[in-house]
């Protein structure tokens, strides 16, 4: 009997422990800035800028080959969005919403908008699927003169509501 007592405290604890969010590649949610800073060291990305308070971009020059755009977003000093950018079409946005809606489900939430820029009209699609506690995202972003695709993972923090 004692020691069925003594496992209902355990068994609470496991259950009370966070569920493995995130993991892209060598990134995963909860990393510190310092951390992605020295992962990023051996992807040798042409550039690395930070942006704004929460950011940190990595990405190749136009004339390189690889082509990857890494925005990644942190809370308190702790990742909590990683945006991968692929090349950009209205084709590939359907072939990935597609996957995720079958691996997925129906999107949890879809965002459409519209603004002015500088150059003229943005408009964006974004859908989010939900996996566990993670958001994960696809955003197709079509601006006057070009376009951009994104794949995101977002976990609920302190500094924003996800998904966004």
């Amino acid at each position: 009997m004692k020691l069925k007592l003594l496992a209902i405290p355990f068994v609470a604890s496991l259950l009370a422990l966070p569920a493995q969010a995130w993991e892209v590649g060598e990134f995963r949610n909860g990393m510190t800035r310092a951390e992605v800073i020295a992962t990023l060291k051996s992807w040798n990305f042409d550039k690395m800028l930070p942006a704004g308070n929460d950011g940190l971009f990595a990405y190749d020059l136009p004339d390189s080959q690889g082509g990857r755009r890494f925005l990644f977003t942190f809370c308190s000093d702790r990742l909590v969005s990683f945006d991968q950018e692929v090349a950009p079409s209205f084709r590939h946005f359907i072939v990935i919403a597609s996957n995720y809606s079958n691996i997925y489900g129906n999107p949890l939430e879809v965002i459409p908008y519209s603004s002015v820029v500088a150059t003229g009209e943005k408009n964006v699609l974004a859908m989010f699927w939900r996996k566990g506690g993670d958001f994960i995202g696809l955003k197709y972003a079509l601006y006057p003169t070009s376009e951009q695709l994104s794949m995101t993972w977002q976990i609920n923090n302190n500094c924003w509501q996800a998904p966004r």
